[in-house]
């Protein structure tokens, strides 16, 4: 059995911060400290954790591993307050190590996947993307995320962003999409939840197939006719913009294919 970490300290308070922590103490792990901006959010975490407020990064024990689970443009930020031994691993997707400052032990843990404040989802097949500065301080981190997933990934900086912007489109974007189908039907009084077992098949055809091969559709078909009328029945122009778009791309690649 893989030893547990009894010396965390989760900092954030974000939704990050709060699935990551409740999957760590769920299997097994001792959340000592938590930090945030907003103290109301971090004794609220700290009491679903078991843990402790810290009062400032400055006290960070420097012998304990520091999660930091906070906003991308804040991250450079909250390690330059940290002890300068402390064992860091950030959970961006983009950040890259060598765009930091130097700290001797400066890791990733970034788990691949949405989180929501009160949804809660299985980790164990949730990608952990893994890397550091430092080999041993890599192995820890790995053997730290193989206690939560099976699919734990040794991923370098390079690697892990262009996984994020992979990420970026297949979840934001497509989300978006959803946004402006419900928009759609909402202003023909049509009911957005007739889609959702289409968007679940659809998701569901990837387990088999390639994207291009699950590729259906008007434009998958060439009917350029049913796009032409459907562009002129969408009223928000941005849309109609995009349903062009995405349709001209997608009869260029199925003819690629």
């Amino acid at each position: 059995m893989t030893k547990k970490q009894e010396h965390i300290v989760i900092i954030g308070t974000g939704k990050v911060a709060y699935q990551l922590g409740l999957q760590l103490k769920k299997n097994g792990h001792h959340i000592k400290y938590i930090w945030g901006r907003d103290s109301n959010k971090a004794k609220h975490l700290s009491n679903l954790l078991d843990s402790k407020v810290l009062p400032s990064l400055k006290e960070t024990p420097s012998d304990h591993l520091s999660l930091v689970c906070v906003s991308d443009f804040a991250i450079e930020e909250v390690i330059s307050q940290l002890p300068l031994n402390t064992k860091i691993a950030y959970t961006s997707g983009s950040i890259k190590i060598e765009d930091l400052p130097f700290r001797k032990y400066l890791g990733v843990f970034y788990p691949l996947q949405t989180f929501s404040q009160n949804k809660n989802i299985d980790i164990s097949v949730v990608p952990f993307l893994i890397e550091a500065n430092e080999i041993e301080f890599q192995n820890e981190l790995k053997k730290l995320a193989e206690t939560l997933s099976s699919k734990v990934i040794i991923a370098n900086s390079q690697d892990r962003y262009n996984t994020h912007i992979g990420a970026v489109m297949v979840n934001n974007f497509t989300n978006f999409l959803y946004h402006l189908a419900q928009q759609h039907l909402n202003e023909h009084n049509l009911d957005f939840d007739l889609l959702k077992p289409l968007i679940k098949e659809t998701a569901e055809k990837l387990n088999t197939l390639t994207p291009i091969a699950a590729q259906t559709g008007p434009a998958a078909r060439g009917d350029k006719n049913i796009i032409e009328q459907h562009i002129n029945s969408i009223t928000n122009t941005e849309t109609k913009k995009l349903y062009q778009l995405f349709s001209a791309l997608i009869e260029k690649e199925i003819n690629k294919s």
